[in-house]
């Protein structure tokens, strides 16, 4: 595995069979608290369920090896045993970006040790062309129909 994989991987001691399902128990709970709240949602026109959700996977754009810290964004999927897909969604262009020296920019205080974290991260000059990307998040066992989204996103994406 690689070293960072690895760290992940052996953080936690080893714990009884009893042990894991509990956690499996809090699992379940928590997958059918997120299934609740997803079926409460409802379009104000048609009053339908919502079929996917459109979210980012990072909160900034690609950055170098190991300088990601949080991947909150896409973790939660893979623990609700979710179906997620990623698409290319265009690049940095740091001629849009503000630099930080920017008055808007240099205003901003990070709301706590992790944005503080991305925020030092942010460089549009080093991230010019650096990848952005969108996620599409179905409910468990729906891959067909993120996949289908997925297309259709994708050709509006590559339209524009």
């Amino acid at each position: 595995m690689v070293p960072h994989v690895a760290a992940l991987v052996t953080r936690a001691p080893a714990i009884s069979v009893y042990d894991y399902w509990q956690l499996n128990k809090a699992k379940a709970a928590a997958q059918k608290a997120y299934l609740d709240k997803w079926r409460s949602l409802r379009s104000p026109a048609s009053g339908r369920e919502a079929d996917i959700l459109l979210t980012p996977t990072m909160p900034h754009s690609a950055v170098q090896h190991r300088a990601c810290k949080y991947v909150g964004y896409t973790k939660v999927w893979n623990f609700l045993d979710y179906t997620a897909a990623v698409l290319p969604a265009g690049e940095v262009v740091k001629t849009l970006d503000p630099a930080k020296s920017e008055p808007s920019v240099v205003a901003y205080v990070p709301r706590n040790d992790l944005d503080e974290w991305n925020w030092r991260l942010y460089d549009p000059e080093s991230m010019d062309a650096l990848p952005l990307s969108v996620q599409i998040v179905g409910r468990r066992l729906e891959e067909e129909k993120v996949l289908g989204a997925a297309a259709v996103i994708d050709s509006i994406i590559r339209q524009s």
